[in-house]
């Protein structure tokens, strides 16, 4: 014999809204399984029943044990596929040694309905979820879109987010609160973020979604994926201690960033690279290596500024701290402080395959060193050479201003490369 599985979507209304298919499912299984306050929607029925009460893979266990030889039916909120337990329950019964029938009954999902109850189309709306997840890049995820749907925990509750808003001064949207979407205790409200952070916690219910809306809010606080030198705070007198524009931007596309990608930017001085990288991999995450104190706040004024909080400051000198980061699909190492051949090596056991390392060298005898530690490692490398000039008054007229050559070592990890 074998068992199916029919997985039921359902809302805060309980029966009120399910079809009479739903209601068929519930009244014919063998065995009703689901959180307390979904199986109590169902006082009549008289037959075995599982409760979820903690512990999601050992419940669906539960369930995908039972399937193989009874009818089971599983209560579940709203669309079970949308961020529900579908996904985990569909890969385990495929990991089944045994045939085990699916259907899948929806409901409206959250995200719906509360886009119906404010009156916004759903057709555009953006799902971010932070149930579980860190609030680390919810600002730089903002900005690639107009309006968002999150889904919340306890944790990461409406308050933390609006207040998590206000500190990168992302003020200019409208925050829907809906609550209890569809039950006898559902509240819709509208507040700004200034409001909502102000809000006490203890007034927001756990069953919730935060829809936020543009309402003229800049794109990275008006500031371009790529920027001039001006954009940025820079430590002075000391040269402003900034990779100049021109070669940020060949630096950051040599990078080969995608929008999940991992970077590591070594002796960040004032954080336009890591910046820069950080908008292109906006849904990634960027470290900015640096161990000079004087430049901890400007590279923190511009993480700020420029709204990029995938970006985390790391307060050490290289090699010292990377062995804690992520592994890196992207390197860029601006200074090493004598410490190069360490750095590198530690960077080429760690990068992904097919990653970019880049070394940036402006003297003579950095150029001669990095050749060296290139063939002597037999890296697959390609030396770039930029020079640029901007155009400068002089008096009536304009002239060039000439800006230091630089070298740009731009390895590529092999799969052969440690």
């Amino acid at each position: 014999m074998t068992g199916s599985i029919t997985l039921v979507g359902i809302g805060d209304d309980g029966c009120i809204s399910l079809t009479s298919r739903a209601i068929n499912a519930v009244a014919q299984t063998e065995l009703l399984a689901g959180a307390t306050r979904h199986l109590d929607f169902f006082p009549q029925y008289r037959g075995e029943r599982l409760t979820f009460v903690s512990g999601l893979n050992g419940y669906l266990a539960q369930i995908v044990e039972a399937a193989k030889d009874k009818d089971i039916c599983v209560l579940a909120s709203g669309d079970p596929l949308f961020f529900g337990i579908g996904k985990r329950l569909l890969r385990l019964v495929g990991e089944a040694d045994t045939q085990i029938d699916v259907e899948v009954i929806t409901s409206p999902s959250s995200v719906q309905l509360a886009c119906a109850k404010a009156l916004i189309p759903s057709d555009d709306v953006k799902v971010i979820s932070l149930h579980g997840r860190p609030m680390t890049g919810l600002v730089a995820r903002l900005q690639q879109g107009d309006t968002f749907a999150l889904l919340t925990d306890n944790n990461h509750n409406p308050v933390v987010i609006a207040r998590h808003l206000l500190s990168y001064d992302e003020t200019r949207w409208r925050l829907v609160l809906c609550e209890h979407l569809g039950g006898s205790k559902e509240r819709i409200r509208e507040f700004t973020a200034q409001e909502l952070a102000a809000t006490s916690i203890d007034d927001i219910e756990s069953l919730n979604v935060l829809l936020l809306q543009r309402q003229g809010q800049a794109y990275w606080g008006g500031l371009a994926m790529h920027c001039p030198d001006g954009a940025y705070q820079v430590l002075t007198p000391l040269n402003g201690l900034i990779t100049k524009a021109n070669t940020r931007a060949v630096v950051v596309a040599r990078l080969g960033l995608t929008a999940k990608s991992v970077m590591w930017d070594i002796g960040s001085a004032s954080g336009s690279i890591a910046i820069e990288s950080a908008k292109q991999a906006w849904n990634g995450q960027v470290y900015a290596l640096e161990c000079n104190p004087e430049c901890f706040d400007v590279i923190e004024q511009n993480q700020m500024r420029h709204r990029v909080d995938n970006l985390t400051l790391v307060k050490s000198k290289a090699p010292s701290g990377l062995d804690d980061l992520p592994v890196p699909d992207a390197v860029f190492v601006g200074g090493s402080r004598g410490q190069i051949d360490p750095i590198v090596e530690l960077v080429m056991s760690r990068l992904t395959s097919g990653g970019k390392l880049i070394l940036s060298a402006v003297t003579l005898d950095s150029v001669s060193e990095f050749f060296d530690l290139c063939k002597s490692n037999q890296y697959h490398y390609e030396v770039v050479m930029l020079q640029s000039s901007v155009s400068q008054p002089l008096a009536h007229y304009q002239r060039y201003q000439a800006e230091n050559p630089i070298h740009l070592f731009v390895i590529t990890k092999e799969g052969n490369n440690t």
